[in-house]
C-alpha cells in the first residue's frame, strides 16, 4: 500500500491537478485572514466547510487521475480496482488534511485571531477540518467516470450534492411534517457548522457528536462505493 500511495503521489503532483483547489483554498485563507480580530471557532467553521468543498474537488480529481490505459496497468499491479480506488481515496484524504492543518495554524502564526486559541480548540479545529476533508472525498469518489457516462454529468452531480449538503437545514424546514428525516441522507455539514459556530455553548458530547456523525457518514459512503465497484465487476479479472 505504501508503494501504491507513493506512486499515486507522483501521479497527482505531476498532473498538476492539485493546483486549482489548493491555490483557491489558500487564497480563501489569505483573504479572510488579511485582517486581524477574527473569532477563532467561527473562522474554523468557515474554513472547515470550505475544506469540505476543496476535499470534494481533490477527491474528484484524484479518483480519475490516470488515463484509462495507465490505470489498467496500475490496477494489474494493485490486483484490483477496489484496492486502487481505496488508495486514491486515502491519498486524497491525506492531501486535503494537510490543507486543514494549514487552515488551523496559519492564522495562529499570523496572529490574526482576536485571541490566542486554547490547545483544546486547536485540536478540535484540526479534527473538524480533517473529518470534513474526508467527507468531501468520500462523496467525490461516487462521481467518477467509472460510474457516470461523462465527466460533465459526474461534476454536475457532485456540485448538486454539495449544494444540497449546505442547504440541508433549509430543505428540512421546507419539507412537510414528518418528512424532514430525508435530510439525514445528506452529508452532515450543517452539524459541524452549528457545533463550531456555537462551540462555547455546547457540552463536550455535543462537540464530539458532529465528528462522529461525519466519520460514520464518510465511512459508509466510502465503504459502499468500494462495494459497488466490486459488484459491478470492475475489478481486475484475475482476482
Amino acid at each position: 500500500m505504501i508503494a501504491l500511495l507513493e506512486y499515486l503521489h507522483r501521479c497527482f503532483i505531476r498532473s498538476y491537478r492539485y493546483g486549482a483547489p489548493t491555490v483557491i483554498y489558500a487564497a480563501i485563507l489569505a483573504l479572510i485572514y488579511s485582517t486581524n480580530g477574527n473569532p477563532v471557532m467561527d473562522s474554523y467553521a468557515f474554513t472547515s466547510s470550505m475544506l469540505f468543498v476543496a476535499g470534494a474537488a481533490i477527491g474528484s480529481l484524484m479518483i480519475d487521475v490516470e488515463a484509462a490505459n495507465q490505470e489498467m496497468a496500475t490496477m494489474l499491479h494493485a490486483r484490483s480496482l477496489v484496492r486502487l480506488s481505496a488508495a486514491k481515496l486515502l491519498y486524497a484524504w491525506a492531501f486535503a488534511s494537510a490543507l486543514g492543518v494549514l487552515a488551523v495554524f496559519y492564522p495562529v502564526l499570523l496572529g490574526t485571531f482576536d485571541r490566542m486559541p486554547m490547545p483544546g480548540e486547536l485540536g478540535m479545529g484540526v479534527l473538524y477540518h480533517t473529518v470534513l476533508a474526508g467527507l468531501g472525498i468520500s462523496i467525490a469518489g461516487w462521481f467518477t467516470v467509472k460510474l457516470f457516462e461523462s465527466r460533465f454529468y459526474a461534476m454536475f452531480g457532485l456540485v448538486l450534492w454539495i449544494a444540497l449538503a449546505f442547504g440541508a437545514r433549509g430543505i428540512g424546514n421546507a419539507l412537510p411534517a414528518g418528512w424532514d428525516w430525508l435530510t439525514y441522507i445528506l452529508p452532515p455539514v450543517q452539524l459541524t457548522l452549528h457545533a463550531l459556530t456555537y462551540y462555547g455553548d455546547l457540552s463536550l458530547g455535543e462537540k464530539w457528536l458532529p465528528i462522529g456523525a461525519v466519520l460514520l457518514y464518510a465511512g459508509l459512503s466510502a465503504g459502499a462505493l468500494l462495494l459497488v465497484l466490486r459488484r459491478r465487476r470492475l475489478d481486475y479479472p484475475g482476482e
